[in-house]
């Protein structure tokens, strides 16, 4: 009786699963956006008053880098610009010596993939046969690249900066990744959504 009704879970679990949305195939390019905070959780952010921004967004792919100012990146700077001043920060020119500095980039990665044709060398036993022994297939290797975007905005504490090693600290940083990334009509939401769960970087 268990067994019966253990099966019936299955098959009921299985024909809910065959109505269901694909999680993958079935999402809407908005719905693949993912934003990623990350936070110095020792960083006093209402010491912070004053804030700039780069002209021009830095583009890295594979180690090269470069700038830019698209369409595309000029809506991402002018949106950040705006969410920082709603949060209570004053724009600044970067000869203002602003507390804060806020870079914008957008990094591609590049990757080589190999996968093994079939996954095992030999199907030993498989077909049976006399003495145990089956049909042995070698392996070959597939290649095939894939390449992966987001962009990466960074704040930087300029008010107390590292003067040993001319360096400074980077107190929140949020990735924006998904298959909109390079779409005008998401830059609102994706950037409205990495500072809507950065509360802690309100200062008013």
């Amino acid at each position: 009786m268990l067994k019966k009704a253990s099966l019936f879970i299955l098959a009921a679990g299985l024909g809910m699963m065959s109505c269901s949305k694909d999680p993958i195939s079935d999402l809407s390019t908005e719905e693949t956006l993912v934003y990623i905070t990350n936070h110095d959780k020792a960083a006093n952010y209402t010491q912070y008053k004053t804030f700039s921004i780069v002209d021009s967004v830095l583009v890295v792919e594979n180690g090269q880098a470069g700038t830019a100012l698209t369409e595309l990146d000029r809506d991402v700077l002018i949106r950040i610009v705006s969410n920082m001043e709603k949060l209570g920060y004053k724009y600044v020119s970067p000869k203002s010596k602003p507390d804060v500095g806020i870079n914008a980039s957008w990094i591609t990665n590049t990757y080589l993939n190999v996968v093994s044709q079939p996954l095992s060398s030999y199907y030993g036993g498989y077909w049976g046969g006399g003495g145990g022994y089956g049909y042995g297939y070698p392996s070959y290797y597939q290649y095939y690249q894939t390449s992966e975007s987001y962009w990466l905005i960074s704040m930087l504490d300029f008010k107390n900066p590292n003067t040993v090693d001319k360096t400074f600290k980077v107190v929140w940083d949020a990735q924006i990744r998904g298959a909109g990334i390079g779409d005008r009509q998401y830059v609102d939401r994706m950037v409205d959504s990495i500072f809507g769960q950065s509360e802690y970087l309100k200062i008013n």
